[in-house]
């Protein structure tokens, strides 16, 4: 009788594999990540350029955007994807944070908006260079070695 065959070396029956859309279409783990990298340089350099108060709300808009993205997606992706969506998170919340600080330093004292430039132009280096970076291992589907550093 077959139904009475219970070993522990039957295999179950293979299922096929379901494939996802190649390439780098936003279905695919690889095409988030590149979209949630881009949009990560895309907020800091829009952020570093556009100071003024109409303009700097599109940086704004890109950084929430790139947020939702990366949040989103964050627990459902592959497990190389998961580093890059943390690691663009990470990078993003402490960029912004800092930024914020800078900007009301400049605020408060006349003499510290040389300090404030040159923070935000450091910080600005800082997350392009990180996001670059996190942008070619991502093509290349390969895990952020330290997703929770401050650096690469």
């Amino acid at each position: 009788m077959s139904h009475d065959n219970v070993t522990p070396f039957r295999r179950p029956p293979k299922r096929p594999a379901v494939r996802q859309q190649g390439g780098l279409g936003l279905k695919s783990h690889r095409g988030k990540v590149v979209l949630a990298h881009l949009l990560t340089i895309a907020a800091f350099v829009l952020n570093f350029f556009l100071t003024t108060a109409p303009w700097s709300f599109l940086s704004l808009a890109v950084a929430i955007a790139a947020v939702v993205l990366v949040y989103s997606n964050r627990g459902e992706a592959m497990p190389w994807a998961n580093t890059h969506h943390e690691h663009a998170l990470r990078t993003l919340i402490i960029g912004y944070a800092i930024n914020i600080v800078a900007s009301l330093l400049g605020l408060i004292s006349g003499a510290l908006i040389v300090v404030s430039f040159y923070v935000t132009l450091g910080v600005t280096v800082w997350a392009v260079l990180r996001a670059a970076i996190a942008l070619v291992l991502g093509v290349l589907r390969k895990p952020i070695p330290n997703p929770h550093g401050w650096l690469i």
